[in-house]
């Protein structure tokens, strides 16, 4: 295991994190936080801003779970609403795409300040996985 002082948490193997974890979770928790740091840099200093301003939301969110369960389920909602979500990404992908398609094909559609309707359903609810024991 790597153990000098400016060596950051990709340094780490899997394995490695977790025995920082269990033998130093002080230090483990200082790479860590720097690495969220690193993280949040952006191009310009509004994108730096937003990215801190996302990552203190997740924070905030991540507080209220109390077991390592519940923060993998807070976890979890964020990326599906943030992904499947009304206004999520794949809605917005989705409402690109039938505009490029529209400007590919010359076809006349609603004005830019109209919401375009979308050819097929976003997907509201997340996957559900069963588990069958034998």
């Amino acid at each position: 295991m790597k153990t000098d002082s400016t060596s950051g948490l990709s340094s780490y193997t899997p394995e490695e994190m977790s025995e920082l974890y269990k033998k130093d979770p002080q230090r483990f928790e200082e790479l860590a936080e720097q690495a969220l740091k690193d993280a949040c840099v952006g191009r310009t200093p509004e994108q730096t801003l937003k990215f801190q301003q996302m990552q203190w939301n997740i924070d905030a969110q991540l507080r209220r779970a109390k077991t390592p369960l519940g923060r993998m389920h807070v976890m979890e909602n964020i990326f599906y609403t943030r992904v499947f979500g009304e206004n999520g990404e794949l809605a917005h992908l989705m409402q690109e795409c039938t505009e490029l398609v529209r400007v590919a094909t010359g076809t006349d559609g609603p004005s830019q300040s109209e919401p375009a309707p979308r050819s097929e359903p976003v997907v509201s609810k997340r996957p559900v996985l069963h588990l069958v024991k034998r």
